[in-house]
């Protein structure tokens, strides 16, 4: 099994939840399980991860948008807008709106291997 792993970047006014896979290919169709802030220190050789929180959500990937168009799949590496439905769509905003300088907010959700 993986952790599926997206870096979210912000929200858009109209829900559209922005951010970065962080790991495998992830379909559409995926299931979120947690909601999790990272702050991250030290130099670039050293650098260490501490998770500050962690909260679990239940959110669908409804849709994921690439360059304005729908994909069935955000494949590594790629940014997307994702229309996500469920529990846990306003902690992302807190999330988003809360964290400060070297902190990141992430989606997480095991993947089948």
């Amino acid at each position: 099994m993986t952790i599926l792993d997206i870096f979210l970047d912000r929200v858009e006014p109209d829900g559209i939840v922005v951010g970065t896979n962080n790991s495998d290919d992830i379909p559409v169709g995926t299931i979120f399980t947690e909601l999790a802030t990272i702050r991250v220190e030290g130099e670039p050789a050293a650098r260490t991860a501490t998770e500050l929180s962690s909260t679990p959500i239940s959110l669908h990937l409804m849709e994921a948008v690439i360059y304005r168009k729908s994909v069935a799949v955000v494949p590594r590496g790629w940014p997307a807008g994702l229309r996500l439905k469920g529990t846990g769509l306003e902690a992302i905003r807190d999330a988003l709106g809360d964290k400060r300088a070297a902190e990141f907010v992430h989606l997480r959700t095991v993947g089948a291997a």
